[in-house]
């Protein structure tokens, strides 16, 4: 019995340790998600990324954080990276229409028309109300 208790005892330790181990990461991951918007404010773009990517080691599963290191390899040019990243936060979250419409972007931006119409599409079929700000890319998209 008393074997019994030290076991409950300990088991009952270590799930407290682990909670508060992932809430400390969390927290971590929070607040290294702060430090990369201040730093993309003020266009420190390489620690922008560096500390979102940080983030996303904590919490691989943030949608919210592929969004955000995703918006910023898009605003920064880097295409290929971007749509990496939407297709990773596509993968969390299907029905996310920020994520098709960056990775929409990402592919016009590389001249993959006919994916980036794909994404825009998948978009409208998520979000119909859409349609009227992306109207004029569907229609250069449209043009032969």
């Amino acid at each position: 019995m008393r074997t019994l208790n030290y076991i409950k005892n300990n088991l009952l330790a270590l799930v407290l340790m682990v909670g508060s181990a992932s809430q400390a990461l969390a927290g971590s991951a929070a607040a290294l998600v702060a430090q990369g918007d201040q730093q993309w404010k003020a266009g420190q773009l390489v620690e922008a990324q560096d500390s979102f990517k940080a983030a996303l080691a904590v919490e691989s599963r943030s949608l919210e954080i592929h969004l955000k290191l995703a918006g910023l390899q898009l605003s920064n040019n880097d295409f290929a990276a971007s749509i990496t990243t939407y297709q990773n936060a596509i993968s969390l979250d299907a029905n996310n229409v920020r994520a098709w419409l960056g990775l929409g972007f990402s592919y016009l931006h590389t001249g993959k028309d006919s994916l980036a119409m794909a994404a825009f599409q998948e978009a409208l079929r998520l979000d119909p109300d859409k349609k009227l700000a992306l109207q004029p890319v569907l229609n250069k998209l449209q043009r032969p």
